[in-house]
Order: C-alpha cells, then sequence, then structure tokens
C-alpha cells in the first residue's frame, strides 16, 4: 500500500514540474509586428501564433522587430504558453 501511496504520490508531483509547459524552438514565416503591444505574429503551420518581444528578448540576425517583413522568416525558442514571451527571436537563413 505504501509503494501504491508513493507512486501516485510521485506523479502528482512529477505533473507540476511540467506546468510551466516551455515549448520546443519553432519556425515559421513573419505575419506582421505591433509595436504597441510588442507582439510579433508568426504564421506557425496554417495557424498564427502571437508572441511579446520584451527587453530580455534575445534577437538573432537583427535588432529591431519593427523591420522584419513577411518574407522572412524566425525561429522562435523559449515562448512559454502561459504569458508568451519569447526568450530568443532569430532569423533563418532563406533557402536556395
Amino acid at each position: 500500500m505504501k509503494i501504491i501511496a508513493s507512486i501516485i504520490v510521485s506523479l502528482a508531483l512529477a505533473g507540476s514540474v511540467f506546468a510551466g509547459c516551455p515549448s520546443k524552438a519553432f519556425s515559421g514565416k513573419v505575419v506582421g509586428f505591433d509595436a504597441d503591444s510588442k507582439t510579433l505574429t508568426v504564421k506557425k503551420g496554417k495557424k498564427d501564433q502571437k508572441i511579446k518581444v520584451s527587453s530580455k528578448t534575445e534577437m538573432v540576425g537583427f535588432d529591431n522587430p519593427a523591420k522584419l517583413t513577411s518574407k522572412d522568416m524566425v525561429e522562435v525558442h523559449g515562448c512559454n504558453c502561459s504569458n508568451k514571451n519569447a526568450s530568443k527571436i532569430a532569423m533563418v537563413s532563406k533557402k536556395k
């Protein structure tokens, strides 16, 4: 009985570890950037994903997200499900 209780408690605690649900890096095409709300919209497959850009967001390959065009491809790292803040946004090189 103690073993079963220990397993149940362990599973409950393991579930709380993944509650922040950090997502894997994904790439997509830039749809637009709203400077007022500092939100970058990226087309991920058929859906649009809105990502908050903060002062702590590392930008690789560009210095201002407002200069991104709809032809640019970006890769988003560390976008959290709860607050949608990205830790890193990088330009993806265009395939020839």
